[in-house]
């Protein structure tokens, strides 16, 4: 049984949430929004983690293997583990600097929207060629 899609989706999801969260805590200097985003930060921490060990082991299906393209596959299956590294650094650094500058929160949180726009982007490429 692949677990992949029943990890990604909540965790794209709580990405957006997240990181929309502390864009807006740092415009609007929301001290309550912040902390609810650390909470939510802490579970996408984990739930990432779940992602890319199930990704891991969607990718050794066979046929995911042969009709998973280059052109997606390789760019997704990374990103996705740079996007666990990222969330986890960050994570630690808003965990750590709850007064830190507003430049660098909101740069940060812009950086991990973009990031997790391009997961989406390339998972719901390789989706349509599972599905075409």
């Amino acid at each position: 049984m692949i677990l992949h899609p029943l990890f990604s989706y909540p965790t794209i999801l709580l990405a957006i949430a997240v990181f929309s969260m502390y864009i807006l805590s740092f415009l609007f200097g929301r001290n309550d929004l912040r902390r609810y985003a650390l909470y939510g930060h802490a579970l996408l921490s984990v739930l990432l983690i779940l992602a890319v060990i199930s990704g891991f082991k969607a990718a050794s299906n066979p046929l995911v293997i042969s009709k998973m393209p280059f052109l997606w596959g390789f760019p997704h299956k990374w990103n996705g583990i740079f996007l666990t590294v990222f969330s986890l650094l960050s994570f630690i650094y808003f965990w750590l600097k709850t007064e830190s500058s507003k430049k660098v929160g909101i740069l940060l949180a812009l950086f991990g929207l973009l990031i997790v726009l391009f997961q989406f982007i390339t998972g719901w490429m390789l989706r349509l060629v599972f599905f075409s």
